[in-house]
């Protein structure tokens, strides 16, 4: 089963050509994302099995999927930092929630 995200009603996230950013509109924080992270978080919030992000022709990195043991590592960290909510609630990484 593929790994799923949504975003909180707080939270804004754009993908830009070198980065993906967060934006916590609660906190007025940002969070600067890499490529790879942008590219798996992109895939984990799309409905659909086909997201390409608005650079992809341009940049071509090789991200994890998100439901990969390191794409649901970078779900999980963004999700305790309150930016990300998991689909079902699972834990993210091999049943280990952190506490």
């Amino acid at each position: 089963m593929s790994a799923s995200a949504t975003l909180p009603d707080h939270v804004v996230f754009r993908e830009l050509p070198f980065c993906g950013v967060l934006l916590d509109l609660r906190r007025s924080a940002v969070y600067r994302l890499s490529q790879e992270a942008a590219a798996v978080l992109r895939l984990a919030l799309a409905t659909d099995n086909g997201a390409d992000g608005p650079f992809e022709p341009v940049i071509r990195c090789r991200a994890p999927a998100p439901d990969s043991t390191q794409g649901r590592a970078l779900l999980a960290k963004l999700s305790s930092a309150g930016l990300v909510l998991i689909a079902g609630g699972e834990p993210a990484v091999g049943g280990d929630d952190g506490r």
